[in-house]
């Protein structure tokens, strides 16, 4: 696309003629491409590309190097500690109380920045090492009130082409400036500003690392040379990353691969086969639950795979023989209640985001279970803030005290709020038990999809389950991976926790490369992602719509949805990253569906060819199976797959299909651009209709897939089945077509 000029309102770039020499007040970074000023009230006064002199800084915009966030002493302390119930309830507690301050100095002797604050007495020190790539910024140590938060560096970066909200970076086709993490704990974002960027890295104290260690790197070159300057930052400070002879994942062929999400067993692999053939698109994704029962030990679905991992490596391995790759989907944050972690011990190293104190003894058999805590806020409170729970409320309404795991009816008394009424015991199989006053019961973090606890990742926990997922992984030969659940970790240090249990995962697949994706693409896993972009379905979508009272008229499209899916491939794009197109159904009639459309999908496939862009299709065999469409829609999917791989699409062609809200049919290597037409007066029969070289075009098909025949004009009758029909009608209009159509007979 068009790059766009820069914008007066956020300060222009400026050429130097020549790097002016440090005056008082100004600290001078270099990298060998880069020149940045710091003035000594922590501000930045120039960001500038050595070579041509082009200034990116926002000029006249007073950038703060730097920010804290403190807890006022009368609040509470210095911060969170995290680790004890006590820490997390006082830490909750505080944290509408905290105050943001911005650096206001700035001092620079012996390679260590000093930053103060304004209205704080908290100060920073970095240690400062400039390298030929970049400008590395670690925060070394902390004096005065500590921070539960840092904003580590800031920059006003005055390109408006691209902002990469997730990688940290502003680039055009010129230049690109940004930060980047050097270290797990450093989160990089960048959010786009009214004629430019301000690109920022952030770590917090708790949980898990602390501050001191956290690091970031300033830096900058030529678009042409930022992808190898990125990858060899990753490879400088051992971050999370996946690709071949130096080569990322997210630039080699394999992240272009469009694929299958669906669920087998090893007696449908020939199945599989068959529908690649039909599709054109030689990956598939094996859903979770296919092969694996519970997460966690993951112990083996023998329903589909009866020998277990020796049944899923012969699967892996037939579907290899015949080109075709295989990925695992799976969850390596969260364990299923009914796995041996959970039953009949549940063990003590999950997330618990809720705590409460039992004001009695209990009996083994008691349902009633009072607490000193307030427990309006717990899941069945009739009062709560929260409205919507993730699976269903009744996934949620557990307390667990000492080993046993008790299910509760609802929160009352009303107005007190303080107990757990109509408790059911020993639920997951533990075992009901007496317990004292005193004892601290505590609600872990649920997952309602698998309905699984999620691990604390700051526990041995992690290390194991990913252990056992690697040693399936490995043993099977996949060549890619999504890790499914990343929304809900521990949301008190949610990108951490998203990064980490993936890369602790991924440091134990041997294969590289693979194709890495999962829920969340963060700014620490950008290194090791090969793609990202997938949003649900068309049906969830829709059904979402209609659980949140839209009316009919309000329900999303299939185009809607589409566009949707274009956006977010967009959004990663501007990371530079690979987006796709999907998770894409094929779904048949259904209560408030007609069942997916062949002008549905062609929208969806010249998408994919505009964009270069992958698809996915989450299906299952008996949805396809159902619907009558299935074969002649995957038809369509196999044409433009195999056009997308030549390469041939000019950009003009490419530009044109990626208009919104327009249709194009792919006819003789043509794309002619379709619009609805009425047939019969009625919408059983649809038709799109357009015109090339002065004839018009009709695409024709009954919407069910029914048998028939439809009479129009002095054509021959046109049969009706499970495919559409292609008419030609030389030398006529599109508005006499129209009324052809409007008038037809069905027989």
């Amino acid at each position: 696309m068009k790059e766009t000029s820069l914008k007066p309102i956020f300060p222009l770039m400026i050429v130097l003629l020549l790097a002016p020499p440090a005056r008082a007040g100004e600290i001078v970074f270099k990298s060998s491409r880069v020149r940045a000023v710091l003035s000594d009230d922590a501000t930045w006064r120039s960001i500038a590309d050595k070579k041509s002199g082009m200034e990116f800084s926002a000029a006249g915009q007073k950038i703060a190097f730097a920010s804290v966030r403190v807890v006022p002493l009368e609040a509470g302390g210095a911060g969170a500690d995290g680790g004890s119930v006590i820490d997390q309830q006082a830490a909750m507690a505080r944290v509408n109380k905290t105050e943001y301050h911005n650096a206001n100095r700035a001092e620079f002797a012996d390679g260590k920045l000093t930053i103060s604050f304004a209205g704080c007495d908290t100060r920073l020190t970095y240690s400062v090492k400039t390298e030929p790539d970049w400008m590395l910024f670690s925060l070394a140590g902390i004096s005065g009130t500590r921070p539960t938060e840092v904003t580590l560096a800031r920059l006003g970066i005055a390109i408006t082409n691209h902002v990469g909200a997730r990688l940290g970076l502003a680039w055009n086709d010129s230049f690109a400036v940004g930060l980047q993490g050097a270290n797990m704990q450093t989160r990089g974002q960048a959010t786009r500003q009214k004629g430019g960027a301000e690109i920022f890295a952030t770590t917090q104290d708790a949980p898990g690392p602390k501050l001191e260690g956290a690091a970031v790197a300033l830096v900058g070159a030529p678009t042409s040379e930022i992808d190898s300057l990125l990858e060899r930052f990753a490879a400088a400070f051992n971050l999370p990353r996946n690709g071949a002879d130096g080569v990322p994942a997210k630039q080699l062929p394999i992240a272009k691969q469009s694929y299958w999400f669906i669920s087998f067993g090893e007696k449908d692999a020939d199945q599989v086969v068959d529908y690649c053939n039909q599709s054109g698109i030689r990956q598939v994704l094996l859903n979770s639950g296919a092969w694996c029962s519970t997460p966690g030990h993951y112990v083996f679905n023998t329903a589909n795979y009866p020998d277990g991992l020796e049944s899923l490596k012969r699967t892996v391995a037939k579907l290899n023989a015949v080109g075709i790759g295989v990925g695992m989907h799976g969850f390596a944050s969260k364990v299923s209640k009914t796995d041996a972690y959970v039953s009949p011990v549940p063990d003590r190293r999950f997330w618990s985001d809720r705590f409460a104190t039992l004001v009695d003894d209990i009996p083994a058999t008691g349902t009633t279970v009072r607490a000193t805590t307030d427990l309006r806020e717990w899941p069945g409170s009739p009062v709560a803030k929260q409205t919507v729970w993730e699976g269903g409320v009744t996934k949620h309404q557990e307390v667990i005290v000492d080993d046993e795991i008790i299910f509760y009816d609802r929160i009352g008394p009303e107005g007190k709020w303080d107990s757990f009424l109509g408790c059911r015991r020993g639920a997951w199989k533990t075992q009901p038990a007496a317990h004292k006053a005193g004892t601290t019961g505590r609600h872990n973090g649920v997952d309602g999809c698998i309905n699984g606890y999620i691990i604390d990742q700051e526990t041995s926990l992690l290390d194991e389950a990913t252990s056992r997922l690697a040693d399936i992984f490995n043993s099977c030969g996949f060549n890619m991976v999504y890790f499914d659940g990343g929304e809900d970790v521990d949301r008190r240090r949610f990108d951490y926790y998203v990064s980490k249990f993936q890369a602790v995962a991924m440091s134990k697949f041997t294969k590289r490369p693979i194709v890495h994706a999962g829920t969340i693409m963060t700014h620490a896993l950008w290194h090791s992602f090969a793609r990202s972009g997938t949003v649900d379905t068309y049906l969830n979508t829709l059904n979402g719509a209609i659980t949140a009272g839209a009316k009919v008229g309000e329900w999303p499209t299939v185009r809607d949805h589409i566009e949707t899916s274009v956006r977010y491939m967009l959004s990663v794009g501007e990371d530079r990253m690979p987006g796709e197109l999907g998770w894409f159904g094929i779904w048949p009639m259904g209560k408030n569906t007609d069942g997916l459309q062949f002008d549905e999908i062609e929208y969806l496939m010249c998408k994919s060819l505009a964009y270069g862009a992958p698809i996915s299709l989450q299906a299952s065999f008996s949805q396809m199976a159902k619907h009558p469409f299935t074969p002649s829609l995957l038809e369509i999917v196999r044409a433009y797959e195999e056009l997308r791989a030549s390469g041939k699409t000019g950009a003009i062609t490419r530009e044109k299909l990626r208009e919104p809200k327009k249709d194009f049919l792919l006819l003789d290597g043509d794309f002619i651009e379709v619009s609805p037409a009425d047939v019969a007066g009625g919408r059983e029969i649809r038709a799109m209709i357009g015109e090339h070289n002065g004839d018009a075009v009709i695409a024709l098909w009954h919407f069910a897939g029914q048998p028939g025949t439809v009479v129009f004009g002095n054509i021959p009758p046109v049969q009706l089945g499970v495919r559409r029909s292609i008419v030609m009608l030389p030398k006529t209009t599109i508005p006499a077509a129209r009324a052809l159509l409007a008038g037809a007979t069905r027989k």
